[in-house]
């Protein structure tokens, strides 16, 4: 077979693989991850559009809902109606849009990468790092905003950086990023313009694009006015429709930057780690003595540099900091670490010492994680005995083989076998693990239907142990003691606790326990239900 037959079959492999990469690491399973706070948020948000037919003015326990814009919700609730007749009871439904926001953000990246590379291998590595990073894969499974104004505003930035490296005026083009722009607004106001889209333009003007964007200003401007425009026609309307509510909201929002979950500005610098097990090849692409010279053929390398590095200090400006707001920074990253890869796979030799120790600290680390799978496997054994030993005898010698051909491909030095192994082991524990696991360590689907028609008869009562997204389980706001302790409560009612033995108020002391539920919740915790009826007196 010729060599460019081989390097086209290459090719059409690594795409093939980075497919099956993108479906184990963010559509396989999707309802094995816990409802966090802020997508419980977003599915108790899109159930009330669908029950009340609030669409443009979204409600939270019927309170309005004006913190976030509505379009992420919008997917959801659409979602919900075509998958599950409007229910919201099947995470898998409600989680699609997330997971094809992901998929959006894996094209754009891929797509600005060979367009700006002009190789078709550096865009696959650069989408393979970002699939198997820790942070996209856990925001790609969870149905919360971030997801969604990241990607739109990924394929916006591809539409920009095709424009500036036009050498004609590109006006559909330009209206098209200008929506995708919009979209990305629509999807959690300015955040992704700040976070993403600011660095970006930094970047540019730094690495030689300022005449581009000179020639292209019309166009830009244009994209830019549309983008703002669309987003800001939702907070128009909300504002004039409920103004005394949007601006509370406005109050409350800004104060929580600087009062909630605020951490000191170091707090970011832990950037690289978002990559996962990828953190060590993230730090030497961030070397600029060590990476400069394999990025450079392809890329300019101060370009995703500044982008990510931008992105981190403008972040590290804002007090309030979570681990998740690091997704922009993670976007540039990974298009850098695929660059590098790339180099380095053209010629190993030119690693140098450096590379050669990265490469297999790395590899042990992957050989750490296969050993101590089937170990966690065992662990997990020994407390849920109803796992079939027989695949956990399968993954314990498929973990034996993986780490035992790290060890060969690393001894002889086969560089571009060492990584598809890698990522091929990555593939797999996403693939596998979850499905081995999920039936015993709580079935995260939790039986909701069942939940919710064992308290359909009267209304939810609770203690201090529930939290936010246990709401959403049980299908309605429980009522916290400061709640009911001065309502007049019907004759039936339920309690609801996450202690299994939970003590009642005295306030709830003619109440007689007549029947009990345990169910685990999305987190792998138990959920205990109490029906109570009134005491019949004398």
């Amino acid at each position: 077979m010729s060599a460019p037959c081989l390097r086209s079959a290459a090719l059409l492999g690594g795409l093939l693989g980075l497919l099956i990469l993108l479906y184990a690491g963010i559509f396989a399973h999707r309802a094995v991850l816990g409802v966090d706070i802020m997508e419980a948020r977003n599915l108790i948000t899109a159930r009330e559009m669908i029950e009340t037919g609030h669409w443009f003015l979204p409600t939270l326990h019927g309170e309005p809902r004006l913190a976030k814009p509505p379009l992420p919700t919008w997917l959801t609730a659409g979602a919900m109606l075509l998958g599950n007749a409007g229910l919201d009871t099947d995470l898998t439904v409600n989680r699609i849009p997330s997971a094809l926001a992901g998929l959006l953000l894996a094209v754009s990246l891929f797509g600005l990468t060979r367009f700006w590379t002009k190789s078709t291998t550096a865009a696959l590595w650069s989408t393979a790092f970002l699939t198997t990073s820790y942070m996209f894969v856990f925001m790609a499974r969870r149905n919360s905003w971030d997801i969604y104004c990241h990607a739109f505003m990924l394929a916006a930035i591809w539409g920009v950086a095709v424009i500036v490296e036009s050498p004609t005026p590109r006006r559909k083009l330009a209206v098209g990023t200008g929506l995708l722009l919009g979209l990305s607004g629509l999807s959690k106001g300015p955040v992704s313009y700040y976070a993403l889209l600011l660095p970006f333009a930094i970047a540019l003007l730094a690495t030689g694009a300022r005449a581009g964007i000179r020639s292209h200003l019309r166009d830009l401007g244009l994209a830019l006015g549309i983008g703002v425009a669309l987003s800001s026609v939702w907070s128009m309307v909300a504002w004039m429709a409920m103004p005394h509510d949007f601006s509370r909201m406005l109050t409350t929002e800004q104060g929580a930057w600087f009062t909630e979950h605020t951490k000191p500005f170091w707090f970011y610098l832990q950037f690289p780690l978002m990559t996962g097990i990828w953190s060590l090849v993230a730090c030497a692409a961030l070397w600029p003595r060590h990476a400069r010279s394999r990025v450079e053929p392809l890329l300019p390398y101060w370009r995703p540099v500044i982008w990510c590095i931008g992105s981190v200090l403008l972040l590290m400006l804002v007090p309030e900091k979570k681990d998740r707001y690091l997704l922009p920074a993670l976007i540039p990253l990974c298009q850098l670490m695929g660059v590098y890869l790339t180099g380095l796979l053209r010629d190993p030799e030119k690693g140098g010492r450096l590379g050669r120790a990265l490469i297999l600290a790395n590899s042990v680390i992957f050989g750490i994680v296969c050993i101590s799978i089937p170990i966690s496997l065992f662990w997990l054994w020994t407390r849920f005995p109803a796992l079939d030993g027989i695949e956990l005898t399968g993954v314990g010698m498929t973990t034996v083989l993986a780490a035992l051909l790290l060890y060969y491909l690393c001894r002889s030095q086969h560089l571009l076998g060492l990584f598809v192994a890698k990522f091929s082991i990555l593939g797999l524990c996403c693939l596998a693990l979850p499905a081995i696991v999920q039936p015993f360590v709580g079935n995260m689907s939790a039986p909701l239907t069942e939940i919710r028609s064992f308290t359909s008869g009267g209304p939810v009562l609770c203690d201090s142990s529930l939290k936010f997204q246990d709401s959403w389980i049980i299908g309605s706001k429980p009522l916290a003691q400061n709640d009911y302790a001065n309502i007049e409560l019907p004759d039936k009612i339920y309690f609801a606790s996450r202690r299994e033995n939970p003590i009642l108020p005295e306030s709830l002391r003619e109440y007689a326990p007549q029947a009990r539920m345990d169910v685990h919740n999305f987190s792998g915790k138990k959920l205990y239900f109490i029906a109570l009826d009134r005491r019949i007196t004398q």
